[in-house]
């Protein structure tokens, strides 16, 4: 399953700000499939925390944003760590939005101050799908077995 979220509205940033992020929820992993002016990686992971779900960059594992309000787990069972029912299949889901705060580092891995803004549901992709190439992540690639994981070129090596 594979939820879609956007970011936006955050204080450092101008207007058109924006960033589109895939959450798999059963690799605890994420992707940014779109952005302006927004810092993010290109991937990373991510945890349940108590205030919601916790984005973590892949190459540090430091945290990059706190999504409150976002309850997600990769038990299987549709519930969160604090025993809150996770009904992802609900269309309620598509409609769901918090607040998001940025404290993530840019290429110089400077900290910056802790930023706020939105993130909203804008689909959720209920059926689990396997990459054509893994991009984003240091899975093998369904095609030649490489990996985009730093360090090994995969199948995008020139």
């Amino acid at each position: 399953m594979r939820i879609t979220i956007k970011l936006d509205a955050f204080n450092h940033t101008g207007d058109a700000a924006f960033a589109v992020l895939w959450l798999d929820r059963e690799n605890g992993r994420w992707s940014r499939e779109g952005h302006e002016c927004l810092d993010i990686p290109v991937w990373g992971t991510w945890k349940s925390e108590a205030g919601g779900t916790l984005l973590l960059d892949a190459a540090t594992s430091n945290a990059l944003l706190m999504l409150h309000g976002l309850r997600l787990s990769t038990t299987g069972d549709g519930r969160s760590a604090e025993g809150k029912l996770q009904n992802v299949a609900d269309k309620k889901w598509e409609s769901q939005r918090g607040r998001a705060d940025y404290f993530g580092c840019g290429a110089t891995s400077e900290p910056r101050p802790l930023d706020s803004g939105h993130w909203h549901v804008q689909c959720v992709d209920r059926e689990s799908i396997v990459a054509e190439h893994e991009v984003f992540s240091d899975e093998p690639d369904a095609v030649n077995g490489g990996s985009a994981c730093l360090g090994d070129p995969g199948s995008f090596a020139t």
